[in-house]
């Protein structure tokens, strides 16, 4: 959830889940598979309510609420990050699992390392080939 205050002081919320894409077809398909409806079926079974699940190369944090509900208690304010939060949203409604956003989730500022120029952005055929998520 991110406030900002306008002019006249008053505040307004932006929804992080306002703010995720549409996915195309592919990549409903892709979070729907098999592979990934067992990764978040396992991930709720194996870790105890309250535990952190770092996503980090997809910029997201999940917090484990029961065997079948998570939250997402952070994501980065970046392209790529909205896009696999959708995809893991899409993955938990396709096994019957929940996974709460609003009004839990921490929308954090993206910066790229010095290292990373604007031009490295990651292109979309490579997003939807990196969603593979693995239980640690």
């Amino acid at each position: 959830m991110s406030s900002t205050m306008n002019e006249d002081n008053s505040s307004h919320t932006t929804r992080v889940a306002d703010m995720l894409p549409e996915l195309p077809d592919e990549a409903i398909q892709d979070a729907s598979q098999d592979d990934s409806v067992e990764w978040a079926q396992g991930m709720l079974e194996y870790y105890p309510p309250g535990t952190i699940h770092e996503m980090s190369d997809y910029g997201i944090t999940l917090q484990i609420i029961s065997e079948d509900t998570a939250r997402c208690i952070s994501v980065y304010d970046h392209g790529y990050c909205m896009f696999m939060l959708q995809m893991v949203i899409t993955t938990f409604n396709q096994a019957g699992l929940t996974l709460e956003v609003d009004p839990h989730t921490v929308l954090r500022p993206y910066e790229a390392s010095e290292e990373q120029e604007p031009r490295n952005e990651v292109p979309q055929t490579t997003i939807n080939e990196a969603f593979a998520i693995e239980v640690v």
